[in-house]
C-alpha cells in the first residue's frame, strides 16, 4: 500500500460493481458487488492503467482515460491492529 493510506479502484457506475483482476494482468477479470473484492491499488494512475488493460479505459493525451460509465473510487485504509472498538 502507498504511504498515503488511500487506495483506488475502478467502479462501474450503472450497478456500482467493482473491477477485480486476479493477477492484475488482464487475463481473469470480473465485476464484484462487494468493494472488498475489488482490485485496490496504491495510486489513481495504477487504477487507471488497470482499467485500460482490462478494456474500460483508453489512452488519452495525458494517460489512460476511463470510458463513459466508469469511475475511480478511493478509500482510506488502516492496519487492523490500529482499529478501535468504535470502528
Amino acid at each position: 500500500m502507498a504511504d498515503s493510506n488511500i487506495e483506488y479502484a475502478i467502479r462501474r457506475i450503472a450497478d456500482q460493481a467493482y473491477l477485480w483482476d486476479d493477477d492484475l494482468d488482464g487475463r481473469y477479470v470480473s465485476w464484484e458487488d462487494d468493494e472488498d473484492n475489488a482490485s485496490w491499488l496504491d495510486t489513481e494512475a495504477l487504477a487507471l492503467g488497470l482499467a485500460e488493460m482490462d478494456g474500460v479505459a483508453h489512452e488519452g493525451a495525458d494517460g489512460p482515460v476511463l470510458d463513459e460509465g466508469y469511475e475511480v473510487v478511493s478509500r482510506q485504509w488502516r492496519y487492523e491492529e490500529d482499529w478501535t472498538e468504535e470502528d
